[in-house]
């Protein structure tokens, strides 16, 4: 490449995320995780009222328009209304996964996620222990699996 190419790299390149790492990794819980879903949508009001977006953003901006589509209405406000199971229920499935992924990378839990999971009651408790493991025993299994279904594939 000559330097006067760089120009033209630099222009027609597009450094937005995909469409598939908005759904799957950035808003992956925007139907059931209220937090994220009001981030999503004032993602999207942030980039239509913008008066000038990048090229980046114009990309991010119709992902998630296509996003949105796949969205139900009903649903979504319906996530703003949860009783107090259903929050509850919802908060102990985060702390659990939190927990799982916390010991996976690390070998133990965060004095934060402990602290927050000894103010919960023994019920509790046990839930997001047992869940937690149950988590981390299902992540070890698709390791495994990987790792068998990739023993032919070279460079693996």
């Amino acid at each position: 490449m000559k330097v006067d190419q760089i120009a033209e790299i630099i222009k027609i390149a597009d450094l937005s995320k995909s469409k598939w790492e908005l759904d799957n990794i950035i808003y992956w819980d925007r139907s059931t995780n209220p937090v994220t879903l009001i981030n999503f949508l004032e993602r999207i009001q942030e980039l239509k009222t913008s008066t000038s977006l990048t090229k980046t953003e114009e990309t991010e901006l119709k992902h998630l328009i296509e996003l949105l589509k796949e969205l139900d209405y009903k649903e979504c406000k319906e996530l703003f209304s949860q009783d107090d199971d259903q929050s509850k229920d919802y908060y102990l499935e985060s702390l659990a996964r939190t927990a799982a992924i916390e010991t996976l990378t690390s070998g133990k839990l965060s004095f934060e996620t402990m602290t927050t999971a000894c103010k919960l009651s023994p019920n509790d408790f046990i839930i997001v222990a047992k869940r937690t493991q149950d988590l981390i025993q299902a992540i070890h299994g698709l390791v495994i699996k990987g790792e068998a279904l990739s023993k032919d594939v070279a460079g693996a």
